[in-house]
């Protein structure tokens, strides 16, 4: 037996550790694999004095999606965070963090918008909310739609797509589908150049698919539907199935031609859940559906994650054109920017000029409607121990201030509503916490904070 005392070995062995990592600290590295950024990290960066220069305003970051597991978790929280939400947290408490700041630009064409709701009782009043993951899950735009339906009636979550990458963590409508579904869409590959709906995705049926919608009980004003609208185009005459929460099937003929269709379903009464059923290999271009009643202001949330908002412009101005048939919008938000932060070009005027024919396909498309840009919101970078605002954050806000003044639309300020630099750490440690430690992305609460600030805004400039 060996009696030799090896105390001293594992001392050696984390002092060889901490050498080899300390000198590894001094090599440079920036550079990416497989889309991966790979950067040098400084392991005595918490304890080492921060230098007084602005060196650090030179680099640029790239902005990544939370981990999943992160989002699964927060988001399955989310009836619970809902329910503490509604009976025991104040306003006092959401208006910890941010601040009032009023829309600027041309607030004068949110008239369209303004004037829809004068008349809500003769027609309903329609939103479109597009946006990054920031507003993925129905995040924000539940907030926006709850507050508007309390005040100027309606029900129902409007819009759904048929295959969905946030059926997870959405809690504002159970969502389920078949795996047999070939689909495409403007944050995704289109190797057949398939046309896009008005949410940027299209959903081809590979025979027996089918797709599930189901309310929840998380909003008052989601628990049911009496009318289901279903879009499409280059259908096959052929027919669908369908029934209303679990009842006998029936059956709805499609309509041929290129032409968007709108196809409406209506249940006996109120529905809780529909199921649809497409036998037909290839049947049609399916673009999405949308549970309403019959009056109201009803919001649309479009998420698209990973996208800067110049994919838009993939939709053809023609399908556009079709949707607003069905579709009026009186109100367009567009809600992006982060994920241009990625960009290793520190020249926005690129990003300025291809947004710019983003607003003028919604400006051909719904002439009578009014446009606002919410802009980006604040991202914090760890500088030695703190979080502090990326300075490419700065920079994108600049730009989309231009872009909401050349093309004379309204601009809403996000990132000052937050409170301007540095806010998004105070939103992450605040108590309750309003954002996720990835200094990214809101949470439920943070997101109902936004909704709040951005309506009690757009509502100080109606006459």
């Amino acid at each position: 037996m060996n009696n030799e005392n090896k105390i001293k070995e594992p001392l050696i062995v984390i002092g060889l550790t901490i050498i080899i990592l300390y000198a590894i600290s001094f090599i440079k590295i920036d550079y990416e694999i497989a889309g991966f950024k790979i950067k040098t990290v400084d392991i005595f960066s918490d304890i080492k004095k921060e230098n007084s220069d602005n060196s650090f305003l030179k680099k640029e970051f790239k902005y990544h999606q939370p981990l999943k597991a992160d989002l699964l978790i927060g988001n399955s929280l989310s009836y619970l965070i809902n329910f503490f939400k509604s009976f025991y947290i104040s306003n006092d408490i959401l208006a910890i963090q941010g601040q009032k700041t009023k829309i600027t630009g041309n607030t004068q064409q949110l008239s369209y918008f303004f004037d829809a709701l004068k008349n809500i009782k003769s027609k309903p009043v329609r939103i479109a909310h597009y946006g990054d993951s920031i507003i993925e899950g129905d995040l924000i735009s539940a907030d926006i739609r709850e507050a508007l339906q309390k005040k100027y009636g309606g029900n129902a979550v409007g819009w759904l797509g048929i295959v969905s990458q946030d059926i997870t963590f959405r809690t504002t409508t159970k969502h389920t589908y078949s795996d047999n579904w070939e689909s495409a869409s403007i944050y995704t590959n289109n190797p057949k150049k398939l046309p896009f709906g008005i949410s940027g995705e299209v959903a081809i049926p590979k025979g027996n698919s089918w797709v599930q919608y189901e309310t929840t009980k998380i909003r008052k004003s989601l628990k049911d539907f009496s009318i289901v609208k279903l879009y499409y185009s280059h259908a096959k005459s052929s027919q669908i199935f369908y029934s209303f929460d679990g009842k006998p099937k029936q059956s709805a003929q499609l309509k041929t031609g290129t032409n968007i269709q709108e196809l409406i379903l209506k249940p006996e009464g109120k529905a809780q859940s529909i199921r649809i059923e497409f036998p037909v290999a290839e049947q049609a271009y399916v673009y999405g559906v949308s549970l309403e009643n019959e009056s109201g202001i009803f919001v649309d949330n479009f998420p698209l994650r990973g996208n800067s908002g110049v994919d838009i412009n993939q939709i053809s101005p023609a399908v556009m054109k079709d949707f607003s048939k069905y579709r009026d919008y009186n109100l367009i938000i567009l809600e992006f920017g982060l994920n241009i932060l990625g960009s290793l070009t520190k020249d926005y005027n690129w990003y300025e000029r291809e947004m710019t024919k983003v607003i003028n396909l919604f400006k051909s498309t719904y002439p009578k409607a009014s446009i606002i840009m919410i802009s980006v919101h604040d991202k914090a970078m760890k500088r030695g121990s703190n979080f502090v605002t990326d300075p490419a954050v700065l920079k994108l806000l600049e730009a989309q201030k231009n872009i909401a003044m050349k093309n004379n639309i309204a601009f809403w300020n996000m990132f000052e509503a937050m409170g301007g630099e540095n806010s998004m750490s105070k939103w992450v440690n605040s108590n309750p916490p309003l954002a996720y430690k990835d200094y990214v992305h809101f949470n439920d609460l943070g997101a109902a904070k936004i909704a709040q600030l951005f309506i009690e805004s757009l509502m100080n400039e109606y006459k």
